[in-house]
């Protein structure tokens, strides 16, 4: 493997993740859907508090049933998701959880969007947080290998990311367990 494409956004990126470790808390979130289009919807989500402790982790009763292509991906099955009770339910509790707090994502981009979707799917309030942060872009600029083609740091799946960086790969695409791997990365890159 090549070098870092620029050592300074790797100093950067050093930076932020310790700045985060800094604060009094911050939540990592992580998301399991239906799928990835624009009607599709939440049926896992997970949260860890900075210290590693589960702040939520729930499955969520979708409006329609999975495909199997989907199962296929991260495991929870129709079957699992009956019991489930649906976003409704608990959404004042995530809510207030979320509102103000410092929220870290692996992919923010599409958890955030599966979150406002199942949202709007129930035609509930938007969320509201405090600052967002993607960890997947953070490490693509940490880990430092540049795409010439497309202009930007090669984004890595969490589970690739991970094993990169020698942490142990468990319950990949579950979310509890992506958003714990999601802080051991975070603390790889502020170096604790």
């Amino acid at each position: 493997m090549a070098g870092h494409y620029n050592p300074r956004d790797k100093e950067q990126v050093q930076e932020w993740a310790q700045s985060l470790f800094r604060l009094d808390n911050f939540y990592v979130l992580d998301t399991e859907t239906s799928g990835v289009g624009k009607l599709d919807e939440i049926v896992q989500i997970g949260i860890v508090d900075k210290y590693g402790s589960t702040v939520l982790n729930t499955l969520v009763k979708p409006t329609r049933p999975l495909l199997p292509a989907v199962i296929a991906v991260h495991g929870i099955t129709n079957e699992r998701l009956r019991e489930a009770l649906p976003f409704t339910e608990f959404y004042v509790r995530l809510s207030a959880l979320l509102a103000g707090q410092t929220l870290v994502a692996y992919n923010m981009a599409f958890d955030w969007r599966m979150l406002a979707q199942t949202t709007a799917l129930y035609r509930l309030p938007n969320l509201h947080t405090g600052v967002r942060h993607c960890a997947m872009l953070a490490y693509a600029r940490y880990r430092g290998q540049f795409d010439l083609k497309k202009r930007s740091y090669r984004w890595y799946k969490l589970s690739e990311a991970c094993t990169q960086q020698r942490i142990k790969v468990e319950n990949a695409h579950d979310a509890l367990g992506d958003v714990q791997m999601t802080l051991a990365l975070l603390a790889k890159m502020a170096g604790r």
